[in-house]
């Protein structure tokens, strides 16, 4: 723009030059000609210094907290964190309806403190790395590079084993305060590890091997092993519905030793003890497979899965019991009173932040969101063994789309493996929760 108008100036004083001198030589023409030309080769200098001026700049996007980046988009960087404050109400009855005293719980945790930072290098290279400081103690949650190499990509680091949608989908956009019971008891969790992943615009597929977690006090010793993948498709159903379907697959060892080993859960609530429980065994490896399945239409959501374990048992167990197999899952419904959507990503297989409409610091009331769910754990094996079945419901309110509170209640059944039941847990949960 800068420089066409200084040629149009330019060429308005040389016509006016030739204008008033009616007999121009040769020469005449020519020097006005270079300094025409010298003329030009400075105003193109002075727009590349421009350029260069405003392209030194760091570009600032706000995303809850903000994230900085370079004008070419070639690095990017952003301070992440998130803080969950709880409060639990735990009351437990033996079978024939008695409370129990020593199980009750009424209080409060910082259940999540995490402060971390992610960018991306030269665009293809992107970094994570968070820590939590909940509990008065340091622990490693993500700590990986990401190499993108079209159509695929490499992870290296400490992240969450590819396995069950719901342990996919970050903490900060559950809609339950705790995770599928399945998800905890069979230990799905982060580990240290290489996966290597692909996805298009409505499917992903992404296999990873793994060792211990970050700091396991196992790691200098005897490395467990684990094998993990998993797939997900979002196939197009109709206009304004998203439908998601997923399997996945583990299979995890003590680098070929024989371990002892069991599975337990609290029911719903952080804050509790361990009520369902499994037998301990001596084993060879554990295999675990899980289907997925969830919708969104509109404001209304269904998700649910269910998933099973094996155990393969040591020769000296096999003698007298065969491998024992659990299994658990869930079915949850959720809907938002509000008009807003859960917002899921066939690109991910997982869902993500909900874009409120009306958020509380603009004069509006938020969004509101109801849910039920149905969960089950069954940890029996022949004569031994808990079932715990639990009811849920909660109510969610997004102040923004950075910050909401979450209500909880559940009841949970604990069966023995003849069908007995041996307690009965009521909880209420509250959390007050906001990420950046």
């Amino acid at each position: 723009m800068m420089k066409n108008s200084v040629m149009r100036l330019l060429a308005a004083t040389a016509i006016c030059s030739i204008a008033l001198v009616p007999v121009a030589s040769a020469q005449s023409l020519q020097e006005l000609k270079d300094q025409l030309t010298v003329l030009t080769k400075k105003v193109e200098a002075l727009e590349k210094a421009e350029t260069k001026k405003k392209s030194s700049g760091v570009k600032v996007k706000w995303k809850g907290a903000p994230e900085f980046s370079s004008p070419d988009g070639k690095f990017k960087m952003k301070i992440r964190g998130r803080l969950f404050f709880d409060y639990g109400s735990v009351t437990v009855k033996d079978g024939a309806g008695t409370n129990i005293p020593s199980d009750k719980i009424n209080g409060t945790e910082v259940r999540t403190a995490r402060l971390g930072v992610e960018g991306i290098v030269f665009k293809n290279v992107k970094y994570k790395f968070e820590a939590d400081f909940a509990g008065n103690k340091v622990t490693v949650k993500d700590a990986y590079m990401q190499y993108k190499f079209k159509p695929i990509s490499v992870t290296v680091g400490q992240f969450k084993h590819m396995n069950s949608l719901e342990e996919q989908t970050s903490s900060r956009y559950m809609t339950f305060m705790e995770r599928a019971s399945f998800t905890d008891a069979f230990k799905l969790s982060r580990r240290v590890g290489i996966a290597v992943g692909s996805h298009g615009k409505n499917w992903t597929v992404k296999a990873g091997y793994f060792f211990e977690g970050f700091g396991s006090t196992n790691a200098s010793k005897n490395d467990s092993n684990l094998f993990a993948a998993r797939a997900t498709f979002s196939p197009h159903v109709a206009d304004g519905v998203k439908v998601h379907v997923g399997a996945s697959f583990f299979s995890r060892s003590e680098n070929g030793m024989t371990y002892n080993h069991g599975y337990k859960q609290r029911p719903h609530n952080h804050q509790s003890g361990k009520f369902v429980r499994s037998q301990k065994f001596d084993i060879d490896r554990e295999t675990f497979f899980g289907l997925e399945l969830a919708s969104v239409m509109g404001p209304f959501s269904a998700q649910a899965e269910w998933a099973w374990m094996k155990n393969s048992l040591s020769s000296t167990e096999t003698a007298t019991t065969k491998d024992p197999r659990y299994n658990g899952g869930y079915i949850s419904l959720s809907y938002f009173l509000t008009g807003e959507s859960r917002s899921y990503s066939g690109k991910k297989g997982s869902f993500g932040r909900t874009k409120v409409a009306n958020p509380v610091n603009e004069g509006g009331s938020g969004a509101f969101q109801i849910a039920a769910r149905y969960d089950v754990i069954d940890l029996v094996h022949e004569t031994f063994g808990e079932k715990q079945n639990t009811l849920l419901l909660g109510v969610n309110w997004h102040l923004n789309n950075y910050s909401r509170i979450m209500a909880n209640y559940s009841h949970s059944n604990v069966k023995n493996s003849v069908g007995v039941t041996n307690n009965k847990i009521d909880a209420i949960g509250a959390r007050f929760q906001v990420d950046w």
